[in-house]
C-alpha cells in the first residue's frame, strides 16, 4: 500500500529524508512528550546498581532514553540495531543521549553473530546493552534467539522495560509503534531482574523469556 507522500516525492527521496531527518524528528517529538507529560517511573534495584539486558518491543523504544537516564548519571547503554535504514536512524537518535550502538539483528543472520559476540565482552565490562527482541521488522512481540543467547552466555539478567502513556498515538506499522500525546502522564518501568540459566534449552528460554514480557505487557 502506497503513502500519501508518494504523491509528491519517490520512494527513493523519502528514504533519503528520513535517514537525513528521521532522528531529529524523533528527537523533537520525544522532549514535547517528556517536558509537558507528569513522568513516573518504576524501577528495579538491580537495574540501579548492576549492568543489565534492556529488554523493550520495537515499538516502544521512543522513550527509553529518557527512562535510562533515571538510572546513569553517565550513559553506559549500546543499542543493538540493524544495518538497514531504520537501524541508522535509530542508532542517531540514542546517540543523542549518550548512547552507543551495536550494528546486527539479534537472530542469526544479517550480522547476528558479529553483533552477538559484541554485546556479550561489553556486558563483561559492565556496560548495559539494550535489545528489542522482536526488532527489527518482527513478526510483532516476537522473540529472536539472539538476546537469549546473551543472557545465558553472560550470565547478565534481562530486565524487561516498559514506557506505558496514558494517551498516545500508535502508528500503522508492524511495530504498532507508540507516541505519547503531549501534557498527559508517562509510567516508565524497568522491571525485577531474569536470570536465564546457561544449561536451559533455547526454546524453555524462549518461552520464559515471552511469560516475563507478558507480564510486563500487563504492568
Amino acid at each position: 500500500m502506497g503513502s500519501v507522500f508518494d504523491k509528491f516525492l519517490d520512494r527513493n527521496k523519502q528514504k533519503e529524508i528520513r535517514i537525513k531527518y528521521g532522528d531529529n524528528v524523533m528527537h523533537i517529538i520525544a522532549a514535547l512528550a517528556y517536558y509537558t507529560c507528569c513522568n513516573k517511573f518504576h524501577i528495579s534495584e538491580h537495574a540501579k546498581q548492576n549492568p543489565f539486558i534492556a529488554c523493550l518491543w520495537h515499538g516502544n523504544f521512543l522513550m527509553m532514553p529518557y527512562l535510562y537516564r533515571k538510572i546513569r548519571n553517565i550513559p553506559n547503554m549500546s543499542l543493538v540495531t540493524s544495518a538497514h535504514e531504520d537501524g541508522i536512524i535509530v542508532e542517531r537518535y540514542f546517540a543523542k543521549f549518550g548512547l552507543t550502538s551495536i550494528r546486527g539483528s539479534t537472530g542469526i543472520h544479517k550480522g547476528g553473530a558479529k553483533a552477538l559476540i559484541q554485546a556479550i565482552r561489553e556486558l563483561r565490562m559492565g556496560k548495559d546493552i539494550a535489545v528489542t527482541p522482536d526488532g527489527p521488522k518482527g513478526p510483532y512481540k516476537s522473540i529472536a534467539s539472539g538476546i537469549l543467547s546473551m543472557a545465558m552466555k553472560s550470565g547478565v539478567a534481562i530486565c524487561g522495560c516498559r514506557v506505558k502513556p496514558k494517551d498516545f498515538w500508535e502508528l500503522k506499522t508492524w511495530d504498532r509503534f507508540c507516541i505519547p500525546k503531549p501534557f498527559s502522564r508517562i509510567d516508565y518501568y524497568i522491571a525485577e531482574p531474569l536470570i536465564l540459566s546457561q544449561n536451559m534449552e533455547i526454546e524453555e528460554a524462549r518461552e520464559k523469556l515471552m511469560r516475563y514480557m507478558q507480564e510486563i505487557d500487563s504492568l
